[in-house]
């Protein structure tokens, strides 16, 4: 039995349960979990390389690649959302409209981070802005951000500015000295600053959503563009690529097995008695069928080239990427 050390963000408990709590297990591996906070996971990763097998941004990852890391991803996303439909306004900034964000201030944990990659996305291809029009603040310092481990600078002709240290994405938002900001959507280290209290912002008034209904906004989007954005992804070190070829395959099917396992739960939710799951449940699966968050890479390759798309288009990465460069290869027909 081989064991293998994989680290694992809070994310998406929900589908990773299973693993977690050792009611299955990848064929001939023994894993040992670390769990910590996705920013955090992504981080130590970035500057230490600390784990054998970790959940990974998706633009860092891309990003990484093309420094020069050999790692390797399984096609495992084990976050996704619609983030564009996550940003919070000053009401009396004026914004109405994705389109009233031109000439604003607008903050973001850090530029590089995958949420803001499809944001900035979204917001050119779906509604005319683009990230040269809006100036950008960012939350956490550099000693202590993904970009500062992957030597990220401002594209040109983008504004990137540093709050100042100790204070928050909301506390300026709340201020007016933001006028905008995309959140986190989880927490991180204490350090990096960036859990937003969700909650808070239901007590203030002069902060709203951007999109008075973000949901139908997401299923609008996923109507036209067939897809979700893909957040993370699950990457192999190096070395355990060489040392155990057979390994990526055992961990996608596990990963897989583990979804579905928690899916079966789901049903249980679907036929019980507690109303609002049921409704939600019901709704999520007439928008996106049987399966919101699915794993492989041919069912995803539309989103994964729009994301290389998209940083390249950003200015993050250049556009030598194939998709099928991203993956192990004997995952690629999973």
């Amino acid at each position: 039995m081989t064991g293998i050390e994989l680290s694992l963000g809070m994310a998406d408990y929900d589908r990773t349960g299973p693993l977690l709590h050792n009611e299955l297990s990848p064929e001939g591996i023994s894993l040992r979990y670390i769990v910590s906070p996705p920013s955090e996971t992504f981080w130590r990763m970035l500057k230490f390389g600390e784990f054998d097998v970790s959940e990974m941004s998706m633009s860092s990852y891309l990003i990484s690649l093309q420094n020069g890391r050999k790692w390797r991803a399984i096609p495992v996303f084990p976050f996704r959302s619609f983030f564009h439909t996550n940003i919070f306004v000053n009401s009396n900034s004026g914004i109405k409209s994705p389109e009233d964000l031109v000439g604003k201030k607008f903050g973001l944990p850090e530029y590089q981070v995958t949420a803001a990659l499809w944001m900035r996305g979204a917001l050119e291809h779906e509604f005319g802005v683009k990230p040269s029009q809006i100036t950008w603040y960012v939350e956490r310092q550099r000693n202590l951000s993904h970009g500062g481990e992957t030597g990220f600078h401002a594209p040109e002709g983008v504004s990137i500015n540093q709050i100042p240290p100790g204070q928050t994405l909301a506390e300026l938002l709340e201020k007016g000295e933001l006028d905008a900001i995309m959140p986190s959507p989880y927490p991180g280290m204490k350090s990096m600053l960036n859990k937003t209290d969700y909650l808070r912002f239901t007590e203030v008034d002069n902060i709203k959503p951007l999109f008075d209904e973000p949901e139908k906004e997401g299923q609008r989007y996923f109507r036209k563009n067939g897809f979700s954005h893909i957040n993370h992804t699950v990457i192999l070190r190096e070395d355990i690529l060489e040392k155990y070829p057979w390994a990526p395959l055992n961990l996608f099917k596990a990963f897989q097995d583990s979804k579905e396992l928690a899916y079966s739960r789901s049903d249980h939710l679907l036929r019980s008695s507690l109303l609002f799951a049921y409704h939600y449940l019901r709704t999520e699966r007439e928008i996106f069928g049987r399966d919101p968050y699915p794993y492989g890479f041919q069912v995803n390759r539309k989103a994964i080239e729009t994301l290389i798309e998209y940083s390249s288009e950003q200015g993050l990465t250049n556009n030598k990427i194939e998709p099928e460069e991203l993956f192990v290869k004997s995952t690629l027909l999973a």
